[in-house]
């Protein structure tokens, strides 16, 4: 009997030496990157400019600091469709690879395009503006936002009064010319904190 009992204590300790808690290693979270505000003088010259049919937009970055490793970019604007008003846009970034030359662009359609045989397009009707965000990360890991609205109007609306009225900016731009057939767009300045004003001419 005292040999059965022994191998019972025997057993009993070798399975409770076994049944250690062994410490599980845990993953530490990656540091959410900080946010800032951009130095003025490191500040990419951001504009967006218009086809002259007034259906793609192209989001043009130039003098583009060595500083800034990565762009994310997202473009939203309202289209009627079916009768409905709904929110549509496109997102995106652009990488290091892209920006070594100091500039950068990106083509956002406005409407959809299928190519499957032949590209065949459907546009969004009645734009008349929008909203663009970019989002630039620095070599540190830090980050900085740029996020303004934006005015897309044609050179018939224009020509009636002359001007491109911003009534929720409560800015008006008068051009020196209003070439037929063209579109205009207007945005904050993330240079200067003043508005910038493109023609689709310029493109």
């Amino acid at each position: 009997m005292k040999k059965y009992l022994g191998l019972i204590l025997i057993s009993a300790l070798f399975l409770s030496a076994c049944g250690k808690t062994v410490p599980v290693a845990t993953n530490t979270p990656s540091p959410t990157p900080k946010l800032v505000e951009m130095a003025v003088a490191d500040r990419p010259v951001v504009s967006l400019l218009s086809r002259n049919d007034g259906h793609e937009l192209t989001i043009r970055i130039g003098s583009i600091s060595k500083n800034i490793t990565k762009i994310e970019y997202e473009l939203t604007y309202d289209a009627a469709t079916n009768g409905l008003e709904i929110e549509k846009g496109a997102t995106g970034s652009i990488e290091p690879t892209d920006l070594a030359t100091g500039s950068a662009e990106r083509k956002i359609l406005l409407g959809t395009e299928s190519c499957t045989s032949g590209c065949k397009y459907s546009y969004d009707n009645n734009v008349t503006g929008g909203n663009l965000n970019l989002t630039f990360t620095t070599q540190n890991g830090q980050i900085s936002t740029f996020d303004t609205p934006f005015i897309l109007l044609s050179s018939a609306e224009i020509k009636k009064t002359g001007k491109l009225a911003w009534t929720d900016e409560n800015y008006t731009y008068t051009p020196k010319s209003i070439p037929a057939g063209t579109y205009f767009v207007a945005l904050a300045d993330y240079k200067n904190g003043s508005y910038m004003v493109t023609n689709s001419s310029s493109l």
